[in-house]
């Protein structure tokens, strides 16, 4: 098992540490030094010198239809990035692991809540998923493929993609004239729920397989 499981065992083992906080930020901060602790060295954006690299990398991580572990372009060899893509976009550590390449998103509460807010982010299916619930004191992680497949995944976006082609179609056909420009607009979203499953998941810390969960999101690290 490679240097990075360290940080997962360590998330396991001190929930109490890096939930020491009713911030989000903090908790990111925490699994920051984590990391250095661990060996890792935080580079920025601008220090990647090769564009096409990186913009080939951005390519590569955003795939929403990848399950295998991405391959290390950049030739950097323990490091990481810190929101490579922007604050609002996956993931929030890219870590750099000899010939691998890792894309963390972490996931927090102040409160007990059991699942985390997905909004349009549905879970990478190679991106590995930090959350961490102040209320509870607790921490879990997962594997976006092992929560969504890539067949549920590709039907979840497809549900949008055809949605925003009725939206064009409507706008263009019923509110070209409309005087104050009011137009119908698709958000993308995502939520779990059990209203067309009753028997669904829905709370990743009390989950049956929580513990298979976190160790085949181990399991799948370099």
């Amino acid at each position: 098992m490679g240097r990075l499981a360290e940080l997962f065992n360590d998330l396991r083992r001190r929930p109490g540490y890096y939930l020491g906080t009713t911030r989000g930020a903090d908790f990111e901060d925490r699994i920051n030094t984590r990391l250095h602790d661990l060996g890792y060295s935080r580079i920025i954006k601008a220090d990647i010198s090769d564009r096409s690299s990186f913009d080939q990398l951005k390519s590569l991580v955003l795939d929403q239809a990848t399950v295998e572990v991405l391959p290390n372009i950049l030739g950097y060899n323990r490091h990481f990035l810190f929101q490579p893509f922007g604050s609002q976009q996956y993931p929030d550590f890219l870590v750099l692991d000899r010939n691998c390449i890792v894309g963390i998103e972490v996931k927090f509460s102040k409160g007990k809540n059991g699942r985390p807010i997905w909004n349009s982010g549905l879970p990478r299916p190679n991106g590995i998923y930090i959350f961490g619930s102040y209320g509870r004191n607790d921490i879990t992680y997962f594997r976006g493929a092992d929560v969504v497949s890539l067949q549920d995944a590709k039907k979840l976006h497809g549900f949008f993609n055809h949605m925003k082609e009725h939206e064009m179609d409507f706008n263009c056909s019923h509110m070209q004239h409309q005087p104050h420009g009011f137009v119908a607009y698709i958000r993308k979203a995502f939520d779990q729920t059990r209203k067309y499953k009753r028997d669904a998941v829905l709370d990743y810390f009390t989950n049956p397989q929580r513990l298979t969960l976190e160790q085949a999101a181990i399991e799948s690290l370099p």
